[in-house]
């Protein structure tokens, strides 16, 4: 990552270039993100349409289905009065009832049992061997309109399914009715009609999501759930069973609620290809613009790649090569023709600057050797007057013994000019000895300094 990082903040066309992909990636994730969001929301607002329109259609279906029931159970009934005490006639309007309607599984006509009162659908739940059944029931009067007893028409839940499964609104999605208490009138799985009602389905699979939805079906309303049933996401969309109106329709409202499950694949499957494809041609496209940029901006910076080397040159002292003239009018031509002029300069600097050290070193050269021979000089100045020094020593001294010796003599006027000359020998021996004194210390410096 540190490598990375440094060849990153190394490379200003890399930088230039990340620096525009990432402008051009947030604009393009705040487009992809409203349009995605506007799609969803259309995607929703479509299947909405659509499951409700075939919700409508299914409904219609199975209404019509049972319509058709009652309307040949009816049939039978405004002809059956005059023959209920004659066992054939009933047996044969039983059996042309079964034969003139194909939904019509079985048919019971009881005569003497009075305990149906009323027209009704009833749910049968399977029996050992047998699919379960929906029954219309409808009484019998006799001439004087007294209950004398029923038609009993058995319609297959299994057949039914098979005719609304036709239907379905997607691959996956299938259509299920439920009574008032859950048990299922329509669903496409034989195995789920003959053994589980839909809350024994979602106890047992410890679904809340699932028993939620199906007590919203129970109690009748017009909504959407979603539920998560064997690692599969689902919708649902439910709405009660509504019968149509038809003169002579005496059954109302039976309780039931029919709904379309949806896997959520179904509903958003091509959204979510889409989105995948969105997204993988936003990041080749991003890749290409980066490596399009990079290498536009790395061309247009080739310049001040080869002023970079050329300070590096002119840093190692190479003040003399030549920077060519730019081919470009924009900041970095104009700043490559400023270098060129600054190296001119620089290099021309530089000669005057070598020109002038041989002058001051030639100089310099010219002065030691006149501090050279001023010091000989000296030397030869300061021996010279050594050892005129030491050769004057020797006769001041035979000139003080002379003195002392004339001193001693009794001629008075003898005596005082020895002393004269004894006070002048002893000031010339003085001024000797203070030259003496100075000549070693000049002689002492010079060692020294040498």
């Amino acid at each position: 990552m540190t490598k990375l990082t440094n060849f990153i903040k190394g490379r200003l066309s890399v930088k230039i270039s990340l620096m525009a992909v990432s402008a051009m990636a947030v604009l393009l994730i705040a487009s992809l993100v409203v349009m995605l969001l506007y799609s969803r929301k259309k995607v929703k607002e479509e299947t909405m349409t659509r499951v409700t329109q075939t919700l409508d259609a299914t409904v219609q279906n199975i209404d019509n289905i049972l319509l058709s029931v009652e309307q040949t159970a009816g049939n039978v009934y405004y002809s059956l009065p005059p023959h209920i005490n004659g066992p054939e006639a009933i047996e044969q309007y039983r059996r042309n009832l079964i034969d003139s309607n194909p939904y019509v599984a079985d048919c019971t006509i009881a005569i003497g049992d009075s305990s149906v009162t009323e027209s009704k659908w009833t749910f049968k739940p399977a029996q050992e061997g047998h699919d379960p059944l929906i029954c219309f029931s409808l009484p019998v009067h006799n001439m004087t309109g007294q209950p004398v007893g029923f038609i009993g028409v058995d319609v297959s839940v299994g057949l039914l399914s098979r005719i609304v499964a036709q239907a379905k609104p997607s691959e996956n999605s299938f259509c299920v009715l439920l009574d008032s208490v859950g048990n299922f009138i329509v669903h496409p799985d034989a195995e789920q009609l003959m053994q589980q009602s839909a809350i024994e389905i979602s106890k047992a699979n410890a679904n809340a999501e699932l028993g939620e939805a199906v007590q919203a079906m129970i109690a009748g309303q017009t909504d959407y759930r979603t539920f998560r049933l064997r690692g599969t996401d689902f919708y649902v969309f439910f709405k009660p069973f509504s019968r149509g109106s038809v003169r002579g329709r005496i059954i109302g409202h039976l309780g039931w609620s029919a709904g379309i499950i949806y896997p959520t694949r179904d509903i958003f499957g091509d959204y979510n290809n889409l989105t995948y494809y969105v997204l993988a041609i936003s990041i080749v496209g991003l890749l290409l613009m980066f490596l399009l940029s990079h290498a536009v901006i790395k061309s247009r910076l080739k310049p001040l790649l080869m002023l970079t080397a050329q300070t590096q040159h002119i840093a190692a002292g190479n003040f003399g090569e030549p920077i060519p003239d730019s081919k470009h009018i924009d900041e970095v031509g104009r700043l490559q023709d400023n270098f060129q002029l600054m190296q001119r300069s620089l290099a021309t600097q530089v000669e005057e600057l070598e020109s002038l050290k041989d002058t001051l070193y030639s100089r310099c050269e010219g002065l030691r050797k006149a501090y050279d021979q001023a010091k000989k000089a000296d030397r030869m100045k300061t021996s010279f007057l050594h050892n005129m020094t030491n050769q004057m020593m020797e006769p001041a001294d035979a000139i003080e013994q002379d003195v002392l010796q004339l001193c001693n003599q009794p001629d008075r006027d003898t005596a005082q000019l020895v002393s004269d000359i004894q006070k002048k020998g002893k000031a010339i021996t003085e001024l000797l000895k203070n030259l003496i004194s100075m000549s070693d210390d000049e002689m002492r410096k010079e060692a020294d300094h040498d």
